[in-house]
């Protein structure tokens, strides 16, 4: 819809113009807005922020003329503001600093700093020796500790016993630990 569509919308219905521009552009700012408050809103504060942007739009529009163009621009523009500024009331509120382009959390001491990082690398590479492990016992290490899953589970989904699934992950488990240990990690038992 251009700039000169809506304005001739607004003078013959305003109620009908704005209509005909949510509905348009509802899925284009809810997109906007969903991206920028993701890792902190939850999703009626991103409704809100919907709903913010086009009471914005509405207030803001230049009824005179002096705009002739596609309102993507600025209805764009106007959602992104609007989550930027709800963003940083939520951040304010969880006492944490985020960068909204990426979404990384910025740590004001250095020893968590390292210590994430040394987290984020560890995570790496178990993950990377898991995945050595090959199939079908790299995926049931997966699905049993990080989505919990019972053996009852994961044997449904691999057409095996549960008695198996028991045995396989158990053998995986140690093969994991001394590859582990042969990464140079001390493991004691229980602590993988």
């Amino acid at each position: 819809m251009t700039d000169n569509e809506y304005r001739t919308m607004y003078e013959r219905s305003p109620q009908e113009a704005q209509t005909a521009l949510f509905d348009e552009y509802l899925k284009y700012v809810y997109a906007i807005v969903y991206n920028k408050l993701r890792s902190c809103a939850s999703r009626e504060d991103i409704e809100e922020c919907v709903g913010d942007t086009f009471s914005a739009v509405f207030i803001s529009y230049d009824r005179e003329g002096k705009f002739d163009g596609d309102l993507k621009g600025f209805i764009g523009t106007v959602a992104s503001r609007k989550a930027i500024q709800m963003f940083r009331k939520l951040s304010s509120k969880s006492n944490s600093t985020v960068y909204i382009e990426d979404e990384a959390t910025e740590f004001a001491d250095s020893e968590r700093m390292e210590e994430n990082a040394e987290r984020s690398e560890t995570r790496s590479l178990l993950l990377r020796l898991i995945k050595s492990l090959g199939e079908p016992e790299s995926t049931m290490v997966i699905q049993k500790y990080y989505y919990n899953m019972n053996s009852t589970e994961i044997a449904q989904k691999h057409s095996m016993s549960p008695s198996v699934v028991r045995v396989k992950c158990s053998r995986a488990l140690k093969k994991l630990k001394d590859l582990l240990s042969a990464e140079g990690y001390d493991l004691k038992e229980g602590n993988i």
